[in-house]
């Protein structure tokens, strides 16, 4: 009896032992769990918003993982590479920038990376009428600036006449592919309508976006186009020159007003003022206007036309014609 007195206290010790253990182990479980759930559930604040996440081809889990906590995109870095392996997520984060412009919990994170939300805001890619290549490019460089190397040039060169205008919007982190996929698209989608006009027009469909390419240049108002491309053919039939500004100017870089009795004695295919017949290939990029007036051009007897300074055209059918004209609305 007395050695079983002596061993109740110690039991009664042992118990009280368990008993904490057991209540620490509960509240550390309920502590992490309280952890996990805030910290997938509580918006991280980031110090600077909105803000870019470039998430490169070819980054690891972990270096992912370090770039969202030390942005601050994250609150615990640990748990949401944890997630990922745990999910089977590792190699499902897509590539690309990411823009967070304003705290989010960490599932929403974990599911923009996997679904590829990138809630960026699209980057404008304006192409006008009558624009040329290297105007084109130009636009790219500032817009595009990784994207702005001489293989650009050359493929936008390629193009000249099928960069249809339009807005066009891209991805910040657009391929070079992924644009020229567009465009060529757009301008497949827009020239259809007309394919079975070109093949009835006799001419190709480069001579077509030629003639139209000019008629943006040469023309300001809308209306006029297919009176002059009335005249560029009545050139074209009678063995004329088309002796165009805009060609040279495509050749030279320079606007009608700079040209000078120099460079309209230039030896290039574009100078229309030297060689008859159309330039190689179009000098900018057409619009649905233009392509329509070089295909129903006007019916009528001009050769030659101005344009005052007002804009407005005014069309002779002959040398002497043409010459009162330029006196009477150019002074000259």
């Amino acid at each position: 009896m007395n050695l079983q007195y002596q061993l109740q206290p110690e039991k009664t010790s042992i118990l009280k032992v368990v008993l904490y253990c057991v209540l620490a182990f509960v509240l550390l479980v309920t502590a992490s769990l309280v952890y996990v759930y805030f910290a997938f559930n509580s918006p991280a604040y980031p110090d600077t918003l909105p803000m870019v996440i470039d998430i490169e081809k070819g980054s690891s889990l972990q270096e992912v993982t370090e770039m969202l906590g030390d942005k601050g995109v994250i609150r615990s870095p640990f748990l949401f590479r944890s997630s990922m392996i745990l999910g089977g997520l590792e190699s499902s984060i897509k590539t690309g920038e990411y823009t967070f412009n304003k705290p989010i919990i960490m599932a929403e994170v974990v599911e923009r990376l996997v679904k590829g939300k990138y809630e960026y805001v699209p980057v404008r890619l304006i192409i006008r009428e009558g624009e040329n290549a290297q105007s084109v490019a130009d636009a790219m460089a500032v817009q595009f600036p990784k994207l702005a190397t001489t293989t650009v040039m050359t493929e936008l060169k390629k193009r000249e006449g099928k960069l249809f205008p339009e807005t066009y919007l891209f991805a910040p982190f657009t391929t070079v592919e992924e644009i020229f996929t567009t465009i060529d698209a757009e301008y497949e989608k827009r020239i259809t309508p007309f394919r079975e006009m070109i093949a009835a027009s006799g001419r190709t469909e480069l001579q077509i976006l030629t003639i139209a390419s000019i008629l943006e240049n040469e023309v300001p108002v809308k209306e006029d186009m297919k009176v002059v491309a009335g005249i560029i053919y009545n050139r074209l039939r009678t063995g004329m020159p088309l002796q165009m500004d805009s060609t040279l100017g495509y050749f030279t870089g320079k606007a009608s007003l700079e040209l000078t009795s120099e460079d309209l004695k230039l030896d290039s295919p574009y100078n229309t003022y030297v060689y008859k017949g159309l330039p190689p290939g179009p000098i900018g990029n057409p619009g649905e206007v233009s392509i329509e007036a070089a295909l129903r051009p006007a019916s009528h007897s001009y050769i030659f036309f101005l344009s005052d300074a007002t804009g407005v055209n005014h069309y002779a059918k002959t040398y002497a014609e043409h010459l009162a004209n330029r006196k009477k609305y150019l002074g000259k």
